[in-house]
């Protein structure tokens, strides 16, 4: 019975050690664009005493068993976070914000209008879209146009003049639909995008931003924007921006 009652006492104690919570550290994560923008690359280091990783997307979790430090999320989603995990512990989770910043009301007008200044936008560093005037020149990201044409308005690129703006290499491509939240993922680099594009109010279109005029990069930027209100010279926009960088993601908020 001595024996009976000392071998309880140990596998007691087993139990209560091995159910004791662990204390971890949030994985420490860095990320990049692959596959020309589609998909996200995760990377972490080692946490001490984890027995597996969770990523969480969208809040569903996909456990990583330990000894693998990547993941790859391959759809456009909000919200990304990464825990350590060990018995019944978890970690803090690392996170990241993937939605699009929205600037709504954004007045512009075409290069016809000489009454007004503000004929051409950029976006600045978090993502909010500015009407600017042409001598901002380094600034510009994008141009209303209408020498080029008979009276519809152009998107065009900076460095599409003669002598050019700046060097950017930024175009759009037409989205299918009209409504803004309905474009949650850029078209791949390509043929589809152009540097000179006709707008139509209510239309939908994709961009790229490309400042290195080198093709897709994870230096590059997408965005989105709506044709809210096209009025003669007047055009209202409302935008979307894809705040990390080579990420074609779109999803709104």
């Amino acid at each position: 019975m001595k024996y009976l009652s000392t071998t309880l006492g140990v596998l007691l104690l087993l139990v209560i050690s091995c159910n004791q919570p662990v204390s971890l550290v949030m994985p420490t994560v860095s990320y990049t664009p692959v596959n020309d923008g589609a998909t996200l690359r995760l990377t972490w280091t080692m946490v001490e005493k984890a027995t597996g990783y969770t990523v969480y997307v969208d809040g569903v979790p996909h456990s990583i068993i330990s000894g693998i430090y990547s993941y790859d999320v391959s759809s456009p989603a909000k919200l990304i976070q990464i825990s350590a995990v060990a018995k019944s512990s978890e970690s803090d989770k690392w996170s990241l914000t993937t939605t699009v910043k929205k600037t709504s009301n954004v007045a512009v007008y075409s290069t016809a209008d000489s009454q007004q200044i503000n004929h051409a936008f950029y976006f600045d560093a978090t993502g909010t879209a500015i009407a600017i005037p042409l001598t901002q020149a380094s600034d510009v990201d994008f141009v209303l146009d209408t020498t080029q044409t008979a009276g519809a308005i152009q998107l065009r690129s900076p460095n599409s003049y003669d002598p050019v703006y700046n060097t950017k290499n930024n175009s759009s491509a037409a989205a299918s639909g009209t409504n803004l939240e309905d474009l949650t993922i850029a078209p791949v680099p390509g043929a589809v995008y152009s540097v000179a594009r006709t707008i139509s109010e209510s239309s939908v279109y994709s961009l790229w931003l490309d400042p290195g005029n080198d093709g897709w990069s994870a230096e590059d930027h997408f965005a989105k924007i709506k044709v809210a209100a096209l009025s003669g010279t007047s055009v209202t926009l409302t935008t979307e921006y894809q705040t990390v960088p080579g990420l074609r993601w779109l999803i709104s908020d």
